[in-house]
């Protein structure tokens, strides 16, 4: 027995001195900071703050560790449950070079500057055509016509009496009869020339000393005719256009590219044309031309040089443009997929790797290949983004803040009513009147069986018949239900979920408080 006691007394000194060391301000102080860390929010509904593990007393869901400023306005958090059933997937924004391949329909075309036209510089009868149709090929210098103009026939008199002359006087000392003989060759010289003589008919004129009655007109190029509007006998005055020739050496595609694709293009560049007629034979080209202007589907023409030796591609064949371009410097890029994109903002959602995520407006550049995105400002490298599932998130998101204002709103209101009557020390519901201070969950119909319908907290007068309200246990109306959460004000005559918490509604006992 005095073993028994020696030990109880022993565990009484032991236990005092323990309480004497440890302060217990120390203690209370650990505790406190325990208890505030362990804090517990809904993800759907975070103005849901409780000191205990639960559930969502609005939408059921379970309640997660509150993460002291880990949310923003609109962020969401889901737990890894539903985040695997939403399929949420992530991936960081990273810096690379932006690469795209511009694709375009196009057409072959004549290469303006390669197209000739042969005009008639003298009034005269056209004796004979060497070239009488279109799409004759024709070489540089080929005789293309033959003109018979009484002009013609005086201006190669003058120039062989002017030639003959000077010959005559060509060993004589140099005078001015002399000089002004050279100078009226020279002057018949350049007439003939003017008149596109060319300067071997010339030499045959001087060299038989002959004049011919008709002149032949010659090709300027190499070329197609692709237009004649001359026949034999006609007479045509000075300027008259007599064909149209095109070297085909060198030819244009003309294609046309969206607004968007404009970074990508420059004079200069080169690009693939593919010919869908000629088995998809391809073939170098060159950018000449950019289109200051968009036309009126909002695209930009361009014209591509594409070489033609062959003679194979001809006008109107369509073709297929493909330009490769890489933008200079490394971008920092995210999947296109991810970004949200309303038309006025473009938003994207951010995640550290935890529960959270975070809605984030960003401003975004040029797109290149496997549908990347240049993002301008808004990210940061390395940050992670959703690219599946964000548009779930999204709609969670304005869920949740749409809730948050409506609770935060009701929850002003009650807030400023309790404070007008904070000297009656009680609280105030949605739809009560200063009479019903001391009964602050009576609900009121009207007297009328047809009008139980009819509910309200608080005094007033039916709507359809005019009579006072009266308090629901002076009658024999039973179909009452209301929001357990009376701030809300609900009231009706059938069961359902509060439409402001979405709580199910529950019947209504007169004398019993529903705070």
């Amino acid at each position: 027995m005095k073993i028994v006691i020696i030990v109880i007394v022993a565990l009484a000194v032991g236990f005092g001195l323990a309480y004497l060391l440890i302060p217990r301000g120390e203690q209370i102080a650990s505790t406190s900071e325990s208890i505030e860390k362990q804090l517990y929010t809904c993800g759907m509904h975070p103005e849901i703050i409780s000191a205990e593990p639960g559930y969502c007393p609005i939408c059921g869901m379970k309640l997660t560790l509150k993460k002291d400023g880990s949310g923003t306005k609109g962020s969401v958090t889901i737990d890894p449950t539903t985040r695997q059933n939403m399929g949420l997937v992530t991936t960081p924004a990273h810096y690379q070079s932006l690469t795209r391949k511009v694709r375009a329909f196009g057409k072959i075309a004549f290469s303006e500057p390669l197209v000739y036209s042969v005009n008639l510089k003298i009034d005269g009868w056209i004796e004979r055509l060497f070239v009488d149709h279109e799409g004759e090929r024709v070489h540089k210098g080929q005789p293309l016509l033959e003109v018979y103009s009484p002009a013609l026939v005086a201006a190669q008199r003058e120039f062989l009496i002017a030639y003959e002359s000077s010959l005559k006087i060509g060993d004589s000392p140099p005078d001015s009869s002399h000089r002004s003989m050279n100078n009226l060759m020279q002057a018949s010289r350049r007439r003939l020339a003017n008149w596109d003589i060319s300067d071997d008919q010339i030499e045959r004129l001087k060299s038989s000393g002959e004049v011919t009655r008709t002149m032949k007109i010659h090709s300027p190029a190499d070329g197609v005719v692709i237009a004649k509007h001359v026949s034999e006998g006609d007479y045509l005055k000075q300027g008259t256009e007599l064909y149209q020739i095109a070297d085909l050496s060198t030819v244009w595609v003309i294609a046309h590219v969206y607004e968007q694709d404009l970074p990508f293009i420059n004079l200069g560049q080169q690009a693939t044309v593919s010919l869908p007629n000629l088995a998809g034979e391809e073939r170098i080209a060159t950018i000449s031309y950019i289109s200051p202007f968009l036309d009126a589907q909002r695209q930009v023409e361009i014209r591509l040089d594409v070489a033609n030796n062959d003679y194979q591609l001809k006008p109107e064949m369509y073709a297929e443009v493909s330009i490769s371009s890489e933008l200079p410097g490394e971008r920092l890029l995210i999947p296109r997929a991810a970004v949200i994109n309303s038309g006025v903002r473009q938003l994207v959602y951010v995640t550290s790797g935890g529960d959270n995520y975070q809605p984030r407006l960003i401003t975004t550049g040029a797109i290149g290949d496997d549908d990347f995105v240049e993002v301008l400002s808004g990210l940061a490298e390395n940050e992670n983004v959703v690219v599946s599932g964000q548009f779930l998130l999204d709609s969670e998101s304005r869920l949740s803040e749409a809730l948050a204002e409506g609770f935060q709103a009701g929850h002003d209101h009650g807030h400023s009513q309790g404070q007008e009557e904070q000297q009656e020390q009680e609280p105030l519901h949605s739809g009560m009147t200063d009479v019903e201070k001391d009964e602050p969950s009576r609900v009121y119909t009207c007297p009328m069986p047809e009008h139980y319908h009819v509910l309200q907290y608080g005094e007033g007068s039916c709507p359809e018949c005019g009579m006072a309200l009266v308090p629901v246990e002076e009658t024999d109306n039973q179909n009452v239900y209301i929001c357990p959460m009376t701030e809300c004000g609900v009231v009706q005559d059938h069961e359902g979920t509060c439409p402001i918490c979405g709580m199910n509604l529950v019947r209504y006992q007169p004398g019993e408080s529903h705070d």
